[in-house]
C-alpha cells in the first residue's frame, strides 16, 4: 500500500512504497491520532521523523513535552494533539484507502452499559409527518430564527447531550454535544465523508438557469455541482486534485506580498473612512467583505479589483456587484438549506436561489475570463495547455516552469477547465463572507478586552515591528496572535456545525445510529460547555497557550475547520489573510467598540447582530 503524502513542500515524508518512515500509512495514521490513550505517542514520532510546514499562526517555539514531564497534564496533550491534526489536515488519501468500507472499532459505549440502546430511544421533541419538529420549534420560548442556537441549548437542556430533532428534508437527524461522540462521528466516517447539505446548489446547478434562456454559466456545470455539494467519488475526484495547490505553504506563502500589500491599502481606507469621532460607517462590515474579495482576487483571480478605491463612487461595478450578489446567494442558501420544503413542491425561496446564483455566476465567470484573456495577452494560454510565462500579479515558480494559480489548476490532469472553474466561484463565494466575519469578530472581542489587545500589539510590536513587507516567519512568530484567533472562532465560530451522514451503524451516545441517518455537532454547543472549556464564557485566549490550565478537556472539543479528508480546504488562505490584516491593523491602530453587544445571528455561517461600527485612533509609534 502506497503511503501518504504531506503535502507541505518541506516535509520529508513523501509518498514512498512500503509505509512511512515510521510504518503508518495515512489511514492508520489518522485512526492512531483518533486513539486518545496514544496520541502523544505519534507526536513524539512526527516531531522525530518529519519536518511541517508550518501555518502563519503557528509558533516556532512549540516543542513536544515527554509524558513523563510534569507539565505533560491534559492542557500539554490537547495543544500537541490538536496541532498536530490540524498540521496534518493537508494530507491525501491514496484512492484506494477512500470510499471503501472498513472495520470500525470506535464505538463509543457507555460506561454504565454493556449494550447501546437502539435509535428509537433516542430523547427529543415530538415529529408530525413531513413537518418534523417544526411546530414544536416555532412554539419553543427559545426559539429566535435569527439565533437558532438558543433553541438548541434549551433542547439539549430538556433532553440530554444527545437528541433527535426531525425537521422537513431531514427525517432522521441526530444531534451531539460531546467530543467524545464527535470523535466516534469522525471514526466512523473517515473513508467516506459524506457532509449534507448545498442540496439545493445541486439542484439549481443540476437544472440550469430560473428563466428557461440560455446563460454563459449553462455550460460549466454539466450536471455536477463542485466540492461543496458532490459526495462520494465526484466529490473525492475534484478534492483530491486541487487539495495540493491550495494547501502547499509555499504557493500560498508566494501571494503574501499581494495580501500584504491589501491589508496595508484597507489600514488606509479604515483611515479614510474615520469621522470626526474617528468612527467607522455603518457599512463598515461591507468594507471588510470589499477586503475579502480583493486579498481573495490576489490568488483566484492574479489581480487586484480595485475595491478599496477611497471614492465609492468610481468603485469598478463587477467588484461591487460581486460583494452584493455574494450576500444574495448565501442569503437565498440560508433558506433553502434550512427549510427544504421545495424538496416536496416549488417554493419562492428556491426560484430566489436559482436567480441569485444565476446572475452570480454570470458575473464571476465574467472576472474569471477578464484574468484568462489578461494571462492570454502576456504569451500564455489559459487553457489546460498553457505556457510558461509572467501572469497579470505575479507568478510562482516551480522548476522552470513559472504558473499562476489558475494554470496551475488547468494543468492538474483529472480536472477539466470546468471543473477549475466551478471550484473557482466556490471559492469566491464562500471565501469573502466566512473570513470578514472572522475578522469583524476578532476585533470586536478584542476591543472588547483592551488589556488582550494590548498584549497581541505588544507582541506584534516585538516579533514583527513596521517592516515594509510581512514575511511567513512573521506571522509564524505570533504565539498570543494565534491564541487570540483560536478564541475567537470559539466564542463567535463562523461555522454553525458539522454535518456527516452516517455510511454504518455508529454508536453515539450510547445509542447505535442506523446508517443513513445524519448527526449534527453544533459548534456552540460543543464551545460553551464548562465540563469542556472552563470558564466558558469569558474570553480567555490564554487557554490556547502552552501549559494553560484552561486548556480545553478533550482534543475534539475544539475544530473550528472540521477535521479529516473534508476540512475547510481554504484555511491556509484564511490564515494568512487574515493574520496580514490584524498585523496592519493593530501595529497602526487602537480598535474600540462604544455600542451594543453584538451576538451571532445565523445564516449560511454566524455573522454579526449589529453593524460594527468600531472606532480606530492611531497609536504612538513604538
Amino acid at each position: 500500500m502506497r503511503a501518504w503524502r504531506l503535502l507541505a513542500k518541506r516535509s520529508v515524508m513523501t509518498s514512498v512504497s512500503g509505509g512511512a518512515p515510521w510504518g503508518l500509512n495515512a489511514a492508520d495514521l489518522l485512526q492512531n491520532i483518533l486513539r486518545v490513550p496514544h496520541y502523544h505517542h505519534y507526536i513524539r514520532h512526527v516531531s522525530q521523523c518529519q519536518t511541517i510546514q508550518e501555518e502563519p499562526h503557528c509558533s516556532n517555539n512549540d516543542k513536544v513535552i515527554p509524558p513523563g514531564d510534569p507539565c505533560s497534564v491534559h492542557d500539554t496533550h490537547y495543544l500537541e494533539a490538536y496541532n498536530l491534526m490540524e498540521e496534518n489536515a493537508d494530507m491525501i488519501f491514496e484512492p484506494e484507502n477512500m470510499l471503501k468500507e472498513r472495520s470500525y472499532d470506535g464505538e463509543a459505549v457507555p460506561e454504565d452499559s454493556s449494550l447501546p440502546m437502539p435509535a428509537s430511544m433516542i430523547p427529543g421533541p415530538r415529529a408530525w409527518p413531513i413537518v418534523g419538529c417544526l411546530p414544536y420549534m416555532l412554539g419553543h420560548k427559545a426559539f429566535d430564527p435569527q439565533r437558532v442556537y438558543l433553541f438548541w441549548e434549551a433542547v439539549r437542556q430538556e433532553f440530554g447531550p444527545t437528541f433527535r430533532k426531525d425537521m422537513p428534508g431531514h427525517s432522521c437527524l441526530v444531534f451531539i454535544s460531546r467530543p467524545e461522540d464527535l470523535e466516534s462521528l469522525f471514526r466512523s466516517t473517515m473513508y467516506d465523508p459524506v457532509r449534507p447539505g448545498m442540496t439545493s446548489l445541486k439542484k439549481i446547478r443540476s437544472e440550469g438557469g430560473a428563466d428557461g434562456h440560455t446563460h454563459i454559466h449553462d455550460t460549466i456545470f454539466r450536471g455536477r455541482a463542485g466540492i461543496l455539494a458532490e459526495q462520494g467519488e465526484e466529490w473525492w475526484r475534484v478534492r483530491r486534485r486541487v487539495q495540493r495547490p491550495l494547501t502547499d505553504a509555499t504557493i500560498i506563502h508566494s501571494y503574501l506580498p499581494q495580501m500584504d500589500q491589501v491589508a496595508m491599502e484597507f489600514v488606509e481606507r479604515i483611515r479614510y473612512l474615520r469621522d470626526e469621532k474617528d468612527e467607522m460607517p455603518e457599512s463598515f462590515n461591507t468594507e471588510l467583505h470589499k477586503w475579502a474579495l480583493e486579498s481573495l482576487g490576489t490568488i483566484t483571480l492574479e489581480r487586484r479589483l480595485g475595491c478599496l478605491q477611497e471614492d465609492a463612487s468610481t468603485l469598478p461595478s463587477r467588484p461591487l456587484r460581486l460583494v452584493v450578489l455574494v450576500k444574495q446567494l448565501l442569503g437565498a442558501l440560508h433558506h433553502t438549506e434550512n427549510l427544504k420544503l421545495w424538496q416536496y413542491f416549488p417554493t419562492t425561496s428556491i426560484k430566489r436561489l436559482q436567480e441569485a446564483h444565476q446572475v452570480f455566476t454570470d458575473v464571476a465567470l465574467e472576472a474569471i475570463r477578464d484574468t484568462e484573456r489578461l494571462l492570454a495577452t502576456r504569451g500564455r494560454s489559459a487553457s489546460s495547455s498553457v505556457t510558461a510565462s509572467s501572469c497579470p500579479l505575479h507568478h510562482h515558480q516551480k522548476g522552470d516552469e513559472t504558473s499562476s494559480f489558475l494554470e496551475t489548476l488547468l494543468r492538474i490532469p483529472g480536472l477539466s477547465r470546468e471543473d477549475v472553474l466551478t471550484f473557482l466561484l466556490d471559492m469566491i463565494f464562500t471565501g469573502i463572507d466566512t473570513t470578514s466575519h472572522a475578522v469583524g469578530n476578532m476585533l470586536y472581542l478584542l476591543a472588547r478586552n483592551p488589556q488582550e489587545q494590548q498584549k497581541v500589539q505588544q507582541e506584534i510590536d516585538k516579533m514583527v515591528g513596521r517592516p515594509r513587507h510581512l514575511t511567513p516567519d512573521h506571522l509564524a512568530a505570533l504565539t498570543y496572535t494565534k491564541a487570540v484567533f483560536r478564541e475567537t472562532l470559539r466564542m463567535m465560530p463562523v461555522s454553525i456545525g458539522i454535518v456527516r451522514r452516517l455510511n454504518r451503524d455508529t454508536i453515539l451516545g450510547g445509542y447505535r445510529i442506523p446508517a443513513g441517518w445524519e448527526v449534527v455537532a453544533p459548534t456552540l454547543l460543543m464551545n460553551q460547555q464548562e465540563a469542556v472549556f472552563p470558564r466558558a464564557g469569558e474570553f480567555l485566549p490564554e487557554r490556547f497557550l502552552r501549559g494553560s490550565s484552561l486548556a480545553p478537556r478533550h482534543h475534539f472539543s475544539f475544530l473550528p475547520f472540521s477535521y479529516g479528508p473534508r476540512m475547510c480546504i481554504g484555511r491556509r488562505i484564511a490564515y494568512q489573510e487574515i493574520f496580514c490584516l490584524i498585523v496592519r491593523i493593530l501595529s497602526e491602530l487602537n480598535v474600540d467598540y462604544k455600542y451594543e453587544d453584538i451576538h451571532l445571528i445565523n445564516r449560511l455561517s454566524y455573522g454579526p447582530s449589529h453593524p460594527l461600527r468600531f472606532t480606530f485612533t492611531d497609536r504612538m509609534k513604538p
